[in-house]
């Protein structure tokens, strides 16, 4: 009786925890529709930050900028008298950026899953696209602003 007891020997392995939440391919897409593709760059660059993935998640950003500054060069060039519906400037926006997360992060969002990790609310990227395209508004609002006063 001076046997103590152990459990028998099991193949499964406990699998890590990532501690930060990733936002969803479609987190990404709300993020796009709301507040442009500099919504849906800023939180695939929180997902590679999260990820620790550096370099990629700095190169996200940088090119989701110039994206939306490209964009909306474009929208500034076109005449006035051309009545272009804004939709046809956000479809491509998001179809874009959705298709760019998939190829991009599904594999990474998946494994996370897989490995016990969290993900994010849609509303918080929701959130986070409103506080963006704000931030663009007042940025373009005050070009504007300087740009006929001066």
């Amino acid at each position: 009786m001076d046997e103590i007891y152990h459990p028998p020997a099991s193949e499964l392995e406990a699998k890590k925890k990532s501690v930060s939440p990733l936002y969803k391919i479609s987190g990404i897409g709300v993020a796009t529709v709301v507040g442009s593709i500099l919504a849906g760059g800023v939180l695939m660059y929180l997902n590679y930050k999260r990820l620790g993935l550096y370099d990629k998640a700095t190169k996200c950003i940088v090119i989701s900028i110039v994206a939306t500054i490209a964009i909306f060069g474009v929208v500034y060039l076109i005449p006035e008298d051309i009545n272009i519906p804004n939709i046809a400037f956000t479809i491509p926006q998001v179809i874009a950026m959705v298709q760019i997360a998939k190829s991009q992060q599904e594999a990474l969002i998946n494994e996370h899953i897989s490995s016990g990790g969290t993900m994010s609310s849609n509303w918080k990227a929701f959130g986070i696209s409103v506080l963006i395209i704000l931030a663009i508004i007042a940025l373009v609002t005050g070009a504007v602003f300087v740009t006929t006063t001066a």
